[in-house]
């Protein structure tokens, strides 16, 4: 199953462009729901998420959104009292859990974090505190990105993410479905406001139709390797985002 939506729905520049002009902010997530499979959120990367709101996501989803969190940075950077820290940000995302609406978790690893032996331990360590949640790994360095790197991840049960445009790390996207869900996200390709740090500027890019094309036989293989593929678009400037999410729903429909 191929699941599409993007990151994060509370953007308010996305009035009119995907959100009617006069609808209740409060309502944006019901709209949501009903126009995309999946949605991450990535305030968990700052602070652990309380079980009140993670249930009302639940509930003013219609129970029917799959939801992915960020990994809380001190987890990824390996925080002494990561045991706990851990406990903490899965038990706040139990309500999700519950419903059978949680899809994963991204940790987010930067360019130091290379591929070697210690490395791969503290990921695995990570995986296996956070009680079951199925782990995404995000890697800054191109070292993880190689089939060598892909079998040891596959090995664990970690899940690779398949990163189009940002400061990228490779020429090409590394497609690839280590575990499930398979996981792409479109960043945008403003390479040079990356490599700058320009902002909100970074995700300012708007998909044409070809690109997004050349990229459907890439997601439809993951979906043969993998039991739920999402696929999330992060070029969020004034909706955006929303746009490229429908396009590709709309090149992906002749055969869902």
């Amino acid at each position: 199953m191929i699941l599409v939506g993007t990151n994060g729905f509370q953007h308010r520049d996305w009035t009119p462009v995907f959100y009617p002009g006069r609808l209740d902010p409060r309502l944006w997530l019901q709209y949501y729901s009903r126009q995309f499979g999946c949605c991450e959120l990535g305030f968990t990367c700052y602070r652990l998420p309380d079980p009140s709101e993670i249930r009302e996501l639940a509930e003013e989803s219609g129970r029917g959104l799959q939801f992915l969190f960020r990994v809380p940075f001190k987890l990824v950077e390996g925080n002494r009292e990561q045991d706990d820290l851990a406990r903490q940000f899965a038990a706040g995302l139990w309500p999700l859990q519950e419903s059978g609406q949680l899809c994963g978790v991204v940790g987010q690893f930067g360019p130091g974090f290379e591929f070697m032996r210690d490395n791969f331990r503290h990921l695995c360590r990570l995986r296996d505190s956070l009680a079951g949640l199925r782990l995404v790994a995000e890697f800054g360095s191109a070292e993880w990105l190689t089939p060598k790197a892909a079998r040891h991840l596959a090995a664990e049960r970690i899940s690779i993410a398949c990163v189009d445009g940002g400061n990228r790390v490779t020429e090409r996207t590394f497609y690839c479905a280590t575990a499930s869900p398979a996981y792409v996200r479109f960043q945008g390709r403003n390479s040079s406001r990356w490599i700058k740090g320009d902002g909100s500027a970074q995700h300012d890019y708007l998909y044409s139709r070809a690109e997004l094309a050349a990229a459907v036989p890439e997601i439809r293989r993951l979906e043969c390797e993998a039991e739920n593929v999402v696929v999330l678009m992060n070029n969020t400037w004034r909706g955006q985002a929303a746009l490229t999410a429908k396009m590709l729903l709309e090149l992906l429909s002749p055969c869902m």
